[in-house]
């Protein structure tokens, strides 16, 4: 009796630790459930993203309508596009879906008619509370020929600085310095003693483009070579007859400049 007693009293000990270990296999199970809903509510949770243009072609082509796309805002939001107009000295919307209100993202198209770079800004809703701008972003968009194999020409230094009956069209700006006829004359006339000063090569060369006025055409190879020097030149004094720096990148650029020259006159002298 006793033996049965013990076996039936070890049975439920056994029933009983069973069971418990069910409850707690089953509330793991629950947390770890729980634990990947909540891992997947917040991966699914969507997370602003800074409103931005994508430019379809870049560099944009001059005359050929260009495609611009906004995105990165969430729900819906009201947008604006504008474009600094330089003739007016003012911002002017080109694509304007004030009162509207629309979902990311958005296209809209443009055709510039001015090769160059061109400043445009756009504005996604009014706060920040759906990824929105708080007001407008500004980006550059550089536009080029992108189709046009035509070059321009120019008239050379000594056009400009040996013919004595020739008169400058204006006085012109090297480097940020303003130059007129007699004080260019005076450095064409400047001794080359030792050899031409890199100041005063690049100098002749640049003056000989810009005294040439629109025969060279913006896309031309050339300015590439004219930035070199008048980014030196920015950071001397201004030339005069006297000026003696040197600069080996800016002596390159003007022999460039000296070779496009006799490669595209305007006229023959």
């Amino acid at each position: 009796m006793f033996k049965s007693v013990k076996f039936v009293v070890a049975l439920m000990l056994i029933l009983f630790v069973s069971s418990c270990s069910d409850e707690i296999d089953t509330l793991n199970t629950i947390d770890e459930t729980n634990a990947k809903i909540n891992n997947k509510q917040i991966m699914a949770r969507p997370v602003p993203i800074p409103p931005s243009i994508l430019i379809v072609h870049s560099p944009a082509c001059v005359d050929e309508e260009q495609t611009f796309t906004l995105s990165g805002w969430l729900d819906t939001a009201s947008l604006n596009v504008q474009i600094y107009d330089k003739t007016i000295l003012d911002w002017v919307t080109i694509d304007n879906f004030v009162g509207q209100y629309y979902v990311s993202p958005q296209s809209f198209f443009y055709t510039f008619t001015v090769v160059g770079t061109h400043r445009l800004r756009f504005q996604v809703g009014t706060s920040a509370s759906n990824g929105g701008t708080e007001g407008f972003v500004e980006i550059s968009v550089i536009v080029e020929d992108c189709g046009s194999d035509e070059e321009g020409c120019a008239l050379s230094q000594g056009y400009w600085f040996a013919n004595p009956k020739v008169v400058w069209p204006h006085d012109v700006v090297i480097g940020g310095k303003s130059y007129t006829q007699d004080e260019g004359q005076a450095i064409w006339n400047s001794s080359n003693k030792g050899g031409i000063k890199d100041s005063k090569k690049g100098f002749l060369q640049v003056a000989a483009i810009k005294l040439s006025g629109d025969t060279v055409l913006n896309t031309d190879i050339v300015w590439d070579d004219i930035k070199i020097i008048e980014d030196w030149l920015e950071t001397i004094e201004k030339v005069t007859s006297e000026t003696k720096d040197s600069n080996k990148e800016a002596k390159k650029a003007a022999g460039r400049i000296g070779e496009w020259i006799d490669a595209h006159h305007c006229i023959d002298e």
